[in-house]
């Protein structure tokens, strides 16, 4: 009886295996059919992860395994896009994400990937958003008014899977982690990609592999050419000059003589002093995020101190600024600071700092550092803006103060 039903199984998966090949076999006659030009590696991903998917299914359906593959009808969905999808990266997390057909639909679990997104085309694509998109309007004038599922740091995820997006984007370190965001999501099928996109060593790397995603390298490749070409600048007009001392902070310490937080080894405030000529007084410290008394500030006695002010693309005028500036002084005594005596107290917006504003963020700290370089830091975060973000600059905006040479 066994011998019965085996011969029937047998002819069923010999008849679906012929079928898997022969549909292999005719995908490159597909992509010719569809496009001619499409890039080899990309046509290579998509056939190798059908493939893949397809066997999947077969040990799935006919050997009774218990694994997960696509549907059927996720198959030829799948392979009605190909050769340009399925599309496959390794994120930040070490996680392999796959997509099948081209994403419609994307929800940014921070504004980092805003940016990203943005700078790669795709912003009118986004459904769903967190708190630090809505309250960056300037950035965002589209993208800001979209669904809110929560904040950067805790989401409402019932309220994200109702927006049935392709592609959920997030962090790996901070916030809400890809892991878990995935854990969440894993359920209905919808891709999760953890990308920091902030630290300017791995912005190229990641960038690339969210435009492979988003089906937008052509996007990509112009913005990493125009970081590596101020980078090359700024590497080039400091290398030789004397290193100023550089102390940086943030707007928690105004009022404190105490506990006032700075930017130790490995953190992207850190790298970015060094990469334009500065000398970190806080570097050698043992801590990652260090609390330093006045004290110990001063008799380091930096050259310069930068404070970046939270939650502002920019101020409205100079007496905004210098506010600020004249509140983190207060109590301190550090009127005998070189930083102060020579008038090289700075603030400026925390979002110039991080992510994909690099290039503004390079070419302002190297002016701060060295103000006879020339280098015009409002120009840099002009082309950002417009060519990029594609919003116009608001030439009536403040970037930074003491005002630099623009």
């Amino acid at each position: 009886m066994n011998g019965n039903r085996t011969l029937p199984c047998l002819f069923i998966l010999l008849l679906f295996i012929t079928t898997c090949l022969t549909l292999l076999a005719v995908m490159p006659a597909v992509a010719a059919q569809k496009q001619s030009s499409v890039d080899n590696n990309t046509a290579a991903v998509a056939k190798e992860v059908l493939a893949r998917e397809l066997m999947q299914y077969l040990r799935a359906e006919y050997l009774g395994e218990d694994i997960e593959h696509l549907s059927v009808h996720e198959l030829k969905e799948s392979v009605s896009y190909y050769p340009l999808y399925p599309r496959q990266i390794t994120d930040s997390a070490n996680r392999t994400v796959t997509v099948y057909k081209p994403v419609t639909r994307i929800v940014v679990l921070n504004s980092d990937a805003g940016e990203a997104v943005t700078i790669l085309g795709a912003a009118d694509k986004v459904v769903g958003i967190v708190d630090s998109i809505r309250e960056k309007p300037f950035y965002f004038p589209a993208m800001s008014r979209q669904t809110l599922v929560g904040t950067w740091k805790e989401v409402e995820w019932e309220k994200l899977v109702d927006l049935n997006p392709d592609l959920v984007i997030t962090y790996t370190k901070y916030g809400v982690k890809a892991d878990i965001a995935a854990e969440k999501l894993n359920p209905f099928n919808i891709p999760v990609v953890g990308l920091n996109l902030y630290d300017p060593n791995l912005i190229p790397a990641e960038l690339t592999k969210l435009a492979i995603l988003l089906q937008s390298e052509g996007r990509a490749s112009k913005y990493i050419l125009w970081c590596d070409k101020y980078k090359r600048i700024v590497e080039e007009e400091v290398e030789g000059k004397e290193k100023p001392k550089v102390f940086m902070t943030k707007t928690k310490a105004i009022g404190l003589t105490s506990g006032i937080p700075t930017f130790g080894p490995g953190t992207t405030d850190n790298e970015l002093c060094a990469m334009c000529g500065g000398i970190n007084i806080a570097g050698n410290l043992t801590a990652k995020y260090p609390k330093v008394g006045a004290e110990w500030v001063l008799s380091e006695n930096p050259d310069i101190i930068i404070m970046k002010v939270a939650h502002i693309d920019g101020w409205d005028s100079e007496s905004e600024a210098q506010s600020l500036r004249d509140d983190l002084l207060v109590g301190k005594e550090w009127d005998t600071l070189n930083a102060t005596v020579n008038n090289n107290v700075y603030v400026v917006p925390h979002s110039a700092i991080y992510g994909m504003e690099q290039p503004f963020a390079m070419s302002l700290f190297a002016k701060i550092f060295y103000p006879e370089l020339d280098i015009k830091p409002a120009q840099v975060y002009k082309q950002f803006l417009e060519e990029f973000i594609g919003i116009e600059y608001p030439a009536d905006k403040i970037f930074a103060y003491p005002a630099l040479d623009s």
